[in-house]
Order: structure tokens, then sequence, then C-alpha cells
């Protein structure tokens, strides 16, 4: 797990600081890595400098959009499905490898180093959010 966290820095590091605000929410650094499958996921560090909220979900131009959480169960990795992800009071949550993330499904084509994926975030108490992740080359 340490090392993870240590890579998901590194690649914090590469991407550009963008961030996007919405009230006391902050997103940065929302990364992807190419795909060539029909699926994707998006990754980012969501902070709260106000009262707790909740992400309820992301809409973007693809077939299915769902946040999920991996976990290992029963020495097995697996993805659930999150109806929502609260950001406490004060908090931080980090969208990383092996943990939170976005996953886009039914991509048409792969994306590449450099492209866009423009997406839309809906939080119970703040609204929508409009974020693109740049899509990063691994590490």
């Amino acid at each position: 797990m340490k090392h993870l966290v240590a890579t998901f820095i590194l690649i914090c590091g590469s991407v550009s600081a963008q961030s996007y605000q919405l009230g006391d929410l902050t997103i940065t650094d929302a990364f992807s890595y190419p795909t060539t499958g029909r699926s994707g996921a998006g990754y980012f560090t969501l902070s709260n400098e106000g009262a707790a909220d909740a992400l309820l979900g992301v809409e973007a131009d693809y077939p299915k959009v769902m946040l999920h959480k991996s976990m290992m169960k029963d020495g097995v990795m697996t993805m659930e499905h999150q109806m929502r992800v609260v950001v406490p009071t004060q908090g931080q949550i980090e969208f990383a490898p092996g943990g939170y993330h976005v996953m886009f499904m039914g991509l048409k084509e792969g994306w590449g180093v450099g492209d866009d994926i423009k997406a839309t975030f809906i939080f119970e108490t703040s609204g929508r959010l409009d974020v693109t992740f740049k899509v990063i080359e691994r590490p």
C-alpha cells in the first residue's frame, strides 16, 4: 500500500497543477492512463474546506460512468460500485489506483497520452462541477 501511495504522489507531480473549485470543494490532479480496451479509470484528489458533502456521481460522454472502489476481498482484488462518496468536513479523499476511482465504460476507442477526458461531477449539496482528466503516460 505504501508503494501505491508513493506512486500516486509521484504521478501527481507529473500532472499539470490544474484545479477546479466549487464552493469549499477543490479537485486537483485529475488524470487517467491510456486505454486499449473499452474502459478507463479517472483519478484525482478531492479536498473540502467546509461542511461535509457527498460525491453522488460523474457524468461524461460515455455509455456508463460510475464511482468505484477497489479492495481486497478473500485475497482477490475486486471493484465495488459506490452510490456516494462522503467528503468529510475539512477532509480530503484520494481517488487513486487501488482505491476509489471513476470508471468510464463503453469506450468506442482508446485514450492516448495527451487526450482530455471531460466530465461533470455531481455533489449532493454543492451541485455540479466540470472537470477535465488529462491522459498521462503510465509510470
